[in-house]
């Protein structure tokens, strides 16, 4: 049986998924926890940006369920939430870069 498919609402959440990775910010701690979990300050350092506008972005991550935080003692340390979050960026990452010289599409 075929399933109906409805028009996505802004408050959608997949749409809201899309919203969390299209800040190049966001887009850039995700593809960095794709390969093992970070603390803020590696993250500060990667991105080369305040540790306050960091926690900003890791928030908007955490709100729309891409990374959780692991508390040990006073750190914490981010990850993915699973693996379906490292999946949908390293698709979308590999996808482009397919395509990246191709402007026929």
């Amino acid at each position: 049986m075929q399933q109906s498919i409805e028009a996505l609402t802004d408050d959608s959440p997949v749409v809201q998924l899309f919203k969390a990775l299209a800040h190049p910010m966001r887009a850039s701690i995700i593809h960095r926890l794709t390969e093992s979990p970070a603390d803020v300050s590696e993250l500060v350092e990667m991105l080369g940006a305040s540790q306050p506008l960091v926690s900003h972005h890791l928030r908007v991550l955490r709100e729309a369920h891409l990374v959780e935080a692991l508390k040990d003692g006073r750190r914490s340390s981010y990850s993915l939430i699973d693996d379906h979050v490292a999946s949908i960026f390293l698709d979308a990452l590999r996808h482009m870069k397919e395509h990246e010289h191709d402007c026929h599409h």
